[in-house]
């Protein structure tokens, strides 16, 4: 029934990858191979909850002691010579400890197991503790800008050693680790809070770079450039900030499928033996824990028990392949009517021809003879607004006059997004006027 948007992936298997094959492939030096055979279990994959778990609560803490060491380091620095940047600098790191302490704590407690007042598990505190990391990175991002501001206002000489640049250089090196060891293993454990936590430690280098630049331009007697380094540091850090936490609260809200997935559910349902037709997709995402739920079309002129096996077929075949908790309804098709299947045949064509259609559903024609009444729901695109909905209703009536003239006497159309929460926009059309009294 629905024109394939692209490849399909029926048959496609989502299997979780190997642990062994993930852990060789994304780690770049043998440290992290070291700690990571110390935490793992074997026997799941990298990215199974328990792993990923343990991955997120390692990456957290060697963060958090990192950041701590390296706030230390730079702030005793940064009082020696008297450099705003590097004060800055050191002030960012400690927001790093302090963020890293929530992601470790954050992955501990989404290990905690559902419970009467939470069904679903505690998964989504993994968007709750990147929401907070991007919150601890605008308000440092703010603070760091106006020490350098203070500092354009009021220029000082920084004193700044061979000794005190070379420090500052090592710990760039340690950063730069940290933020290719967070950055492995996001790829390992496909995590988002890893992701902006490696992302966070990588501009960390870039902002400790620009103090280095600040020291070697003090030293040169620009002492402006230390204020200057500040502001970009700040930049970076609340460009930061403003992305994961669009990203945490995207996912808090609940943000649309991946169009990719949506199309995957269709192949699989649809390769159900006795599946007519498959629409109205809802995801579901709670942390490791996703639940989709969808309309099956099957033959009305089967049995309730055997409707029953189909839709539980189809939940198991998600489930099978996907890993994926499902839930299927049973919409009966009649396909008896002698009008019907012209009419599947030109709505077919239609559908597949339009632009920002991608599926009809819930067919139906009534009437012993001609002119008939009919009855369908068109799907749109993800890209389509609502705004669209008066056009579509337009061609779609059009094409009925052209395709069967007087022959269909009342349309009603239905009009719906694949995966939306709004309900479906239906209208009633006379395809053939009727006739003034």
């Amino acid at each position: 029934m629905r024109r394939c948007l692209g490849t399909c992936l029926r048959g496609r298997r989502w299997p979780a990858p190997s642990m062994d094959n993930g852990t060789k492939k994304e780690l770049p030096c043998p440290m992290m191979g070291f700690l990571l055979r110390r935490v793992l279990n074997p026997n799941f994959a990298a990215d199974h909850p328990e792993n990923r778990t343990r991955i997120g609560m390692l990456e957290g803490w060697v963060s958090a002691l990192m950041s701590l060491v390296l706030c230390v380091v730079k702030g005793w620095l940064g009082l020696v010579s008297g450099s705003v940047s590097l004060i800055a600098d050191a002030t960012n790191n400690l927001t790093d400890m302090g963020s890293s302490l929530v992601v470790a704590l954050g992955f501990q407690w989404s290990r905690k197991p559902s419970d009467e007042e939470h069904p679903f598990g505690h998964g989504r505190i993994e968007a709750v503790a990147t929401l907070v990391l991007s919150i601890a990175l605008l308000v440092v991002g703010f603070e760091v800008a106006k020490s350098g501001v203070a500092r354009l206002v009021n220029p000082k000489p920084v004193e700044a050693p061979l000794w005190i640049m070379v420090a500052v250089g090592i710990t760039v090196v340690l950063k730069f680790w940290l933020a290719i060891f967070a950055r492995s293993l996001a790829k390992l454990s496909k995590s988002h809070v890893l992701e902006a936590d490696a992302w966070n430690h990588a501009f960390d280098v870039v902002s400790t770079l620009l103090v280095v630049l600040a020291l070697v331009c003090s030293r040169m007697g620009w002492a402006a450039v230390d204020g200057w380094a500040a502001i970009f540091v700040a930049l970076f850090i609340l460009a930061t900030g403003v992305k994961f936490a669009r990203e945490a609260i995207d996912i808090l809200l609940g943000k649309k499928p991946d169009p990719e997935e949506v199309e995957a559910i269709h192949c699989i349902v649809e390769a159900v033996d006795g599946v007519l037709g498959v629409h109205e997709i809802m995801v579901h995402q709670y942390g490791d824990v996703k639940m989709v739920s969808f309309h099956i079309e099957v033959d009305a002129n089967l049995t309730v028990i055997r409707a029953h096996e189909i839709a539980e077929e189809s939940e198991d075949a998600v489930a099978a392949q996907m890993q994926w908790r499902a839930v299927a309804h049973v919409d009966p098709v009649d396909r008896s009517h002698p009008f019907f299947d012209e009419l599947f045949l030109v709505l077919n064509r239609y559908v597949v021809a339009d632009p920002e259609l991608i599926d009809f559903h819930d067919l139906r024609a009534a009437g012993t003879e001609s002119p008939y009444t009919i009855s369908f729901d068109l799907v749109t695109g993800q890209g389509t607004g609502r705004n669209r909905y008066d056009a579509i209703y337009e061609r779609s009536l059009a094409m009925l006059v052209l395709a069967f003239g007087e022959r269909v006497a009342v349309a009603e159309i239905g009009i719906e997004a694949s995966v939306d929460s709004a309900p479906m926009v239906r209208k009633q059309f006379c395809v053939i006027p009727e006739p003034r009294k």
